[in-house]
C-alpha cells in the first residue's frame, strides 16, 4: 500500500512535468489554440496522463515551476527525469478528469487515478497556476479509493 500510494504520488506529484520522449510517435505536433486555461490544463492532462504523449512537455510547463508536493524538487527536469520512470512502469495508468474548474489563473482538476485496469485507484484534486500560457504551479491531495464506504456515494 505505502509503495501504491508513493507511486501515485510520483504520479500526480509531478506536476505534470514528464520526460520527453524521443519516439516518433510522440513528435512533437503544433498546439490548438486554447481560449483559457482550463481549456490548456485539460488537453495537457490528457496527452500526458491518458495518451502518455509527453512531447507536449518543453512547450506547456515552465523551466522554473514551482512544486508543493514535498516528495519532489521545484523545477521541470525534476519530474521530467521521475514521470518517464513511472510510464514505463505504469504504461496502462491513466487519470480520467471527472470535475474541471477554474478561478482567475487557476485550474483544479479532480480526477480517478488508476495504475492499471484491475486497479481500484485513487481520488485526487490538482491545482494549477497558469502564466502567460504555461503551467508554472502545482498542488495535490490523494486518497485511496476504499473497498467500503459508510455511505453510498462515489468519491466522484
Amino acid at each position: 500500500m505505502k509503495l501504491k500510494k508513493t507511486i501515485t504520488a510520483t504520479l500526480l506529484g509531478l506536476g505534470l512535468m514528464t520526460a520527453i520522449s524521443t519516439s516518433p510517435a510522440f513528435a512533437a505536433e503544433k498546439l490548438p489554440a486554447f481560449t483559457d486555461n482550463k481549456q490548456m490544463v485539460e488537453y495537457f492532462w490528457n496527452e500526458v496522463f491518458n495518451k502518455h504523449n509527453t512531447a507536449v512537455i518543453d512547450e506547456m510547463t515552465a523551466h522554473n515551476y514551482i512544486q508543493h508536493n514535498p516528495g519532489f524538487a521545484d523545477g521541470r527536469q525534476s519530474f521530467e527525469d521521475g514521470i518517464e520512470g513511472f510510464l514505463k512502469e505504469f504504461p496502462r495508468s491513466k487519470a480520467v478528469i471527472k470535475h474541471i474548474g477554474s478561478d482567475g489563473d487557476l485550474v483544479f482538476i479532480h480526477n480517478h487515478i488508476t495504475l492499471n485496469d484491475a486497479d481500484r485507484g485513487q481520488a485526487a484534486v490538482d491545482i494549477f497556476r497558469v502564466k502567460d500560457g504555461k503551467i508554472v504551479e502545482h498542488w495535490d491531495v490523494i486518497q485511496d479509493i476504499p473497498a467500503t464506504s459508510a455511505n453510498n456515494n462515489t468519491m466522484f
